[in-house]
């Protein structure tokens, strides 16, 4: 990793990245719908040569948010039959291995792909030892600490810079505008003998890594329901009042202090977030 911080940003193994997502929180029950990502390393002809591209649509297993959807433009039936991010997830990491990974917001992307991986890994879909120990760059981070746009958003950074703007909120279409205005920013930043991989992480405010999200502790039958993968019959205070209903546990996190299961719903035939301290009874049921 020291080599890594040593080198010069135009010599350094990039990957460029940015995900759409179903909501905005990982961390109760929202997932990446799509990964689109550019490597860039020095070529035959000098640095910043495209070397690979990855993008995908993926099935998050729940529906979209209508919030999300009108953002990024993607709906539920745009996912049908697409892979899980477990399916995908080793072609990922084999894209990134050795490079510093590069996004507007890298934080919320960050935060999204270490929850894929944790999901994965509590439910058996993901090995133990698959990490994304990367360290990521944050354009947005540097755009606040050292320049003076106004506003931060990607496209309207990029149209600061002389960047040209396409679609925005589709991955791979952000990805190569958040490429182009690296690349610009560090021509400004290396005035200020930020050169290196190792500077420009210490002017975002140090790296940015995928978090390991806290694993929530569940009490009986809940565990057991979670380890068989059988379903529980729960008697549930939510927002509307008190109901019944027959879940299938998937995972679950930590969040804000409060402890949840993310289950998918029968009832509702899809994915819902359940706060422990709101399930007021439940039940073991065979499968």
């Amino acid at each position: 990793m020291s080599n890594l911080l040593d080198l010069p940003l135009a010599e350094a193994p990039i990957v460029v990245l940015d995900t759409e997502t179903t909501g905005l929180n990982p961390n109760t029950g929202d997932r990446v719908v799509e990964i689109g990502a550019v490597r860039i390393d020095s070529g035959p002809v000098g640095p910043w040569q495209q070397q690979g591209k990855f993008s995908q649509l993926i099935q998050p297993d729940r529906r979209m948010d209508p919030g999300a959807s009108r953002v990024n433009r993607i709906y539920d039936e745009d996912l049908a039959g697409k892979p899980r991010f477990s399916q995908v997830a080793g072609d990922l990491l084999a894209f990134v291995d050795g490079a510093v990974i590069v996004a507007h917001n890298a934080r919320f992307d960050a935060d999204f792909l270490g929850m894929e991986l944790y999901i994965g890994k509590q439910t058996g879909s993901i090995q133990d030892g698959a990490e994304l120990s990367n360290p990521w760059l944050c354009t947005l981070q540097l755009a606040r600490r050292h320049f003076y746009f106004g506003r931060n958003s990607l496209s309207h950074v990029a149209r600061a810079l002389g960047v040209r703007t396409g679609r925005a909120h589709r991955a791979l279409n952000d990805v190569i505008m958040t490429a182009e205005v690296l690349k610009r920013m560090s021509r400004e930043l290396a005035q200020m003998n930020l050169t290196t991989v190792g500077d420009l992480l210490h002017a975002q405010g140090g790296a940015i890594y995928a978090p390991k999200p806290v694993k929530a502790s569940l009490p009986s039958p809940l565990t057991e329901a979670l380890s068989a993968r059988r379903p529980l019959r729960i008697d549930y205070d939510g927002v509307y009042g008190q109901s019944r209903r027959i879940i299938d546990p998937l995972y679950s996190t930590a969040a804000g202090g409060h402890n949840y299961l993310i289950a998918h719903c029968r009832e509702s035939d899809d994915q819902r977030t359940f706060r422990l301290d709101r399930i007021l009874s439940a039940e073991l049921l065979k499968d």
